[in-house]
C-alpha cells in the first residue's frame, strides 16, 4: 500500500514514501563540522605597513614633487622677463637683461625647463632673422654679432654659411660704398647732378644697385630728383613743353615712384591736351587758308605745323596739296603768257614739295606757252588798241570783273594773250590793279558789302594769294558778321544767315564764325 505524505496544512509531500515503518523512530541528521576562523587583524596590518611605506616616500621627495606641481614663482618671473626681452628683439646684455641671459638662469636652476629651452631656441632663430636684416641694410657689425650668437646657440651650419656669404659680400663692396658717396657727395655740392658717369644722380643710383636701401643714397637722389621735378614745372610755365617731358622722362628713369611724378605727369597731360588743341586749331586755319586761295599764307602755317611736330600727317598732306595748288596757279600763269610770274610759282611749289607731280605738269604747260608765244602772229595793232579802250571804258562803268564777257578784266586777257610784254597793257593792267583796290576801299566805306565783294574778287583775278588781300578778305569778313549780328538783333534770321555765309566764303578760319553759328542756330536760324 502507498501512501502520500502530507503537511499538517494538507499540502501533498515532495515524494512518495514506501513502507514506512511508524513503530521505528527516525533519526536526527548529524550537523557538518564548521570551518576555522582566519586571524583578523592581518589585512589591517597590510595596510599600515602600506600607509608607512608611502608616508616615508613623501617625506623624502616631498621637495621634488612640490617643484614639479605647482612651479616656483620666481621662474616663472624669470621666464615672462624673458619672453618680454624676447618680443622686443633685446637678444643678449652684458647685464644679464637679455633673452638669452634669463632663460640660461632658469635653465641653470632646471636644465629640464620645457618653457626655457622653447625659449632659447626662439632666441636662436631671431638672432638669424636680425643677421640678415642687418645685412639687407649693410649694418656688417650687428650682422657679425648675431651670426657668431647664432653660432654659439648650434644654429644650422647651412643656414650660417649662407649668412657669412653674404656678410662677406656686403663687407667687400662696403668701401667701394663709401668712396661712391663721398664723390656722390662732392659732386652735388658743386652742382654736378645729371653728368655721366661722375654725376651726383649717377652714383647715388650706383650705389643703390649694391644697396637697395642705403638712407644716404636714397636721400640724395630723392633731393636731385625733386629739383629735376621743380625745373619741368618751371618749363611747363614757359610752354617749353618737350623739355618739361624730357625732364620728367629722366625722373622716372631714375625713381618712378617717385612722390611728386603724380602731379607732375598730370600737369604734362594737361599741357599736352592745349598743345593737341592748339595743333588741331593751327591746322584748321592752314586749311582754311589754303581753300581761300591764300597759298603763302597756307604754306607757311603748314610748314610751321611740320615745324613742331615732323610726323603730322594731315600737315604734311596740307603742304603737298598747297604745292599742288601753286602748281596749277603757274601753269595758269603761263597759259596767260605770265612766264615771269608762272617761274615764281613754280619755284615756291618746288620749296614746298619738289615732288609733286602738279609741278611737272605746270612745268610742261610754261614750255608749250612759250613756244605756242613764239608762233603767234605780230599783234593787229589796232586790235590791241580796241581791246585796251574797251577795258578802260568797262572800268570806268565799274564792270571790273562782271558780267562775264564784257568785263574790264575780260578784254585785258585778250590783249595780254595778244602782246604779254606791250607797254599799253602793262600800263591798262596797272590801272586796273588801283581801279579795284578805290572799288573795294570805297565799297566797304559805305558799307555796301556786296559791291566790297564783287571788288575783292576783282583783285583776286590777278591775285589770289597777295597778303594785302588776304587782310582785306579778314576785313570784309569782320564786316560781314558784324552785319549778321545786327540782322540777328533785329529777328530778320534770313539776312543773318545769308550774312554769316559771305563771311564763311570769305574768311573760312575767322575765328567769330562759330559763336555766330551758335547763335543763328538757338535763335531757329
Amino acid at each position: 500500500m502507498t501512501q502520500r505524505r502530507t503537511d499538517p496544512g494538507g499540502t501533498p509531500g515532495l515524494g512518495p514514501i514506501d513502507h514506512i515503518d511508524l513503530a521505528r523512530p527516525a533519526r536526527r541528521p548529524v550537523p557538518a563540522a564548521a570551518p576555522r576562523r582566519a586571524w583578523p587583524w592581518v589585512p589591517a596590518l597590510v595596510v599600515l605597513a602600506v600607509l608607512a611605506g608611502l608616508a616615508l616616500l613623501l617625506g623624502q621627495w616631498r621637495e621634488q614633487i612640490g617643484e614639479r606641481l605647482v612651479p616656483d614663482s620666481a621662474i616663472n618671473v624669470q621666464i615672462e622677463q624673458a619672453q618680454q626681452a624676447l618680443d622686443r628683439g633685446d637678444l643678449s646684455n652684458a647685464d644679464g637683461s637679455g633673452a638669452r641671459e634669463r632663460f640660461q638662469a632658469v635653465l641653470a636652476r632646471d636644465p629640464d625647463h620645457l618653457a626655457a629651452r622653447a625659449g632659447m631656441a626662439a632666441v636662436r632663430d631671431a638672432a638669424l632673422a636680425q643677421a640678415r636684416a642687418a645685412i639687407a641694410r649693410g649694418d656688417g657689425g650687428t650682422a657679425r654679432a648675431r651670426i657668431d650668437m647664432a653660432r654659439g646657440m648650434a644654429a644650422p651650419a647651412s643656414e650660417l654659411q649662407r649668412l657669412e656669404q653674404d656678410l662677406q659680400r656686403i663687407e667687400t663692396t662696403g668701401a667701394d660704398v663709401a668712396d661712391r658717396l663721398e664723390r656722390a657727395r662732392t659732386a652735388q655740392a658743386q652742382g654736378r647732378l645729371e653728368q655721366v658717369p661722375d654725376g651726383a644722380l649717377a652714383l647715388y643710383l650706383e650705389v643703390l644697385q649694391l644697396q637697395p636701401d642705403n638712407a644716404i643714397a636714397l636721400g640724395g637722389r630723392g633731393e636731385i630728383l625733386s629739383g629735376l621735378v621743380v625745373q619741368a614745372r618751371q618749363a611747363l610755365a614757359r610752354g617749353e613743353l618737350e623739355q618739361a617731358e624730357a625732364l620728367a622722362a629722366r625722373v622716372v628713369e631714375a625713381d618712378p615712384s617717385h612722390l611728386e611724378l603724380p602731379s607732375l605727369k598730370a600737369g604734362l597731360g594737361e599741357a599736352q591736351q592745349q598743345r593737341q588743341r592748339e595743333r588741331e586749331a593751327a591746322l584748321a586755319h592752314a586749311t582754311g587758308e589754303l581753300r581761300a586761295g591764300r597759298l603763302e599764307a597756307a604754306a607757311t602755317a603748314f610748314q610751321a605745323l611740320l615745324a613742331a611736330d615732323p610726323a603730322s600727317a594731315p600737315a604734311r598732306q596740307g603742304l603737298d596739296a598747297t604745292a599742288a595748288a601753286m602748281a596749277v596757279r603757274a601753269g595758269r600763269e603761263a597759259a596767260d603768257f605770265e612766264f615771269a610770274a608762272a617761274e615764281a610759282s613754280l619755284q615756291r611749289a618746288r620749296e614746298w614739295q619738289p615732288a609733286s607731280p602738279a609741278i611737272a605738269a605746270a612745268e610742261r604747260r610754261l614750255a608749250q606757252a612759250r613756244a605756242a608765244q613764239g608762233q603767234l602772229p605780230a599783234a593787229n595793232p589796232e586790235r590791241l588798241a580796241g581791246l585796251i579802250e574797251q577795258s578802260r571804258a568797262a572800268m570806268r562803268q565799274g564792270d571790273l570783273i562782271e558780267p562775264p564777257g564784257a568785263s574790264a578784266w575780260d578784254f585785258l586777257r585778250q590783249a595780254s594773250s595778244l602782246a604779254p610784254g606791250a607797254p599799253e597793257v602793262r600800263a591798262a593792267l596797272a590801272e586796273y590793279d588801283r581801279r579795284a583796290l578805290a572799288c573795294f576801299e570805297d565799297e566797304l566805306a559805305g558799307n555796301r558789302l556786296s559791291r566790297a565783294q564783287s571788288c575783292l574778287d576783282a583783285r583776286a583775278a590777278r591775285d589770289a594769294g597777295s597778303a594785302g588781300l588776304a587782310a582785306d578778305r579778314r576785313r570784309l569778313a569782320d564786316r560781314w558778321l558784324a552785319f549778321a549780328d545786327e540782322r540777328l538783333g533785329a529777328n530778320e534770321l534770313a539776312l543773318a544767315r545769308r550774312a554769316l555765309a559771305s563771311a564763311q566764303a570769305l574768311d573760312p578760319a575767322h575765328p567769330g564764325l562759330v559763336a555766330m553759328a551758335e547763335r543763328l542756330a538757338r535763335a531757329g536760324g
